[in-house]
């Protein structure tokens, strides 16, 4: 058995289009991705999770994606299905933060993104084609 080290963050993106008029209920419309890679050894892992969401009825007015890498050390042996709930566990709360954080300073009301169960029926395991010596591999 194994466990993982959070080692810290990186924000690749954030992009924010709000143009709503005056005081809106919002009705949010949320997507998620969530993909871990892993380094040939598999010792380190860098996980990203991807948040877009949009207004239902007015999408161009109010918009918002983030996208978040994660970096952990791997200690031991596990099973990358592990590694994957793991590594989502430890980056879902600093993403929730990040996204309540920009938009409460955007003006907007804080909105917190829901935290998916993850269990093995929902997570997929890419193959080991074409890794780089150093580099990660989903």
């Amino acid at each position: 058995m194994g466990d993982i080290i959070f080692k810290g963050i990186k924000v690749e993106e954030i992009d924010l289009t709000n143009k709503l008029q005056g005081q809106k209920k919002l009705d949010i419309e949320q997507r998620a991705n969530f993909n871990v890679k892993y380094t040939n050894d598999n010792k380190h892992c860098a996980a990203t999770l991807i948040i877009d969401m949009m207004e239902k009825e007015e999408p161009m007015d109010f918009n918002f994606k983030i996208a978040v890498v994660g970096f952990m050390d791997i200690e031991g042996t596990m099973d990358k299905k592990e590694i994957h709930k793991l590594a989502y566990h430890e980056l879902f709360p600093h993403v929730r933060a990040l996204v309540m954080t920009i938009l409460v300073n955007a003006g907007l009301p804080p909105i917190a993104i829901p935290k998916v169960q993850m269990d093995d029926s929902n997570i997929r395991i890419g193959g080991n084609n074409a890794p780089q010596t150093g580099g990660l591999y989903s």
